[in-house]
């Protein structure tokens, strides 16, 4: 596909409505949603914990939060950017906790 120089910006795409909310601001990160701490929370606890029912409970807890923190962002993200983004996280984690399953 060729540029033609006698074309005016205006008819160019504009790439930035991919980040642009419904008040045409650009929205790529926001401040975290309260299923983001809890994947956070749970996340940390799962580092500081070395086994046990706490350390089962911790990612569980944690997986359920970012899956649902990923559904979120899909049904009613902001731009298409953050639902694309949501669904890159859903489909990463789900590869990731499948992979291990089978992996070991």
């Amino acid at each position: 596909m060729s540029h033609n120089p006698n074309q005016s910006p205006q008819s160019a795409p504009d790439w930035t409505r991919f980040f642009r909310d419904a008040e045409g601001r650009i929205v790529i990160a926001q401040f975290p949603n309260w299923p983001l701490w809890v994947w956070l929370g749970a996340t940390l606890l799962e580092q500081a914990l070395a086994s046990g029912a706490g350390l089962s409970l911790a990612r569980i807890i944690s997986f359920a939060a970012i899956v649902y923190w990923a559904y979120l962002e899909i049904v009613s993200g902001v731009n298409p950017f953050r639902k694309y983004l949501g669904g890159f996280v859903l489909l990463f984690v789900l590869y990731s906790r499948l992979s291990s399953l089978f992996v070991g």
